[in-house]
């Protein structure tokens, strides 16, 4: 099989044509391909953090439920106290008056 001159002059062409193209197409590339790569990583960053927001979001739901749930404790306790301070400033009644009071009774009649 014989090459002919014009075959070996064209690869020659083309092999120094590419040699010159291909890292013009890398650099054209990645400038191009630059921005959308960022805009990825900005992206998942966005994501995550959107997560540690929803992370953050339930832990002061679950914090605000505990401090409704102490708030709720905190009233019945004081609801408590009141009652139990009317209920001993109400009558007090003491011994003595529970046995004096049946003989009190006895003689009014």
């Amino acid at each position: 099989m014989q090459v002919s001159p014009e075959l070996i002059g064209l690869t020659a062409v083309v092999m120094g044509t590419l040699t010159i193209l291909i890292p013009i197409a890398g650099i054209t590339a990645r400038i191009a391909l630059k921005p959308i790569v960022e805009a990825m990583a900005r992206y998942r960053e966005m994501k995550g953090s959107d997560d540690a927001v929803t992370m953050l979001e339930r832990r002061m739901s679950l914090m605000e439920e505990q401090l409704h749930g102490m708030d709720r404790s905190l009233r019945l306790l004081v609801e408590d106290a009141d009652f139990r301070r009317r209920l001993e400033m109400s009558a007090p009644v003491g011994a003595a008056q529970l046995a004096a009071a049946p003989a009190d009774a006895g003689t009014g009649s």
